[in-house]
């Protein structure tokens, strides 16, 4: 109750992205986009990943992200 499901989205797509679970990160994204994350916003949690996990993690998320992102028809 204390947070909000797009909150706790956004959250979990940090986390998950940071850990290099990318099975896992998909299925997130996806859930991220039912509970209201925008496209920008997954760019800015993104963009979180690859400056403290690192560029090559960063590119792992931009690349599932995409796959999300065009099959929601969002890019």
């Amino acid at each position: 109750d204390v947070i909000d499901a797009k909150t706790s989205s956004m959250m979990n797509l940090s986390m998950i992205g940071a850990l290099g679970k990318m099975t896992e990160w998909e299925i997130h994204c996806r859930g991220a986009i039912t509970n209201g994350v925008s496209k920008e916003e997954i760019r800015a949690i993104i963009h979180v990943v690859a400056i403290y996990c690192g560029v090559p993690q960063g590119l792992e998320c931009f690349r599932v992200a995409r796959r999300v992102l065009e099959e929601h028809d969002m890019l």
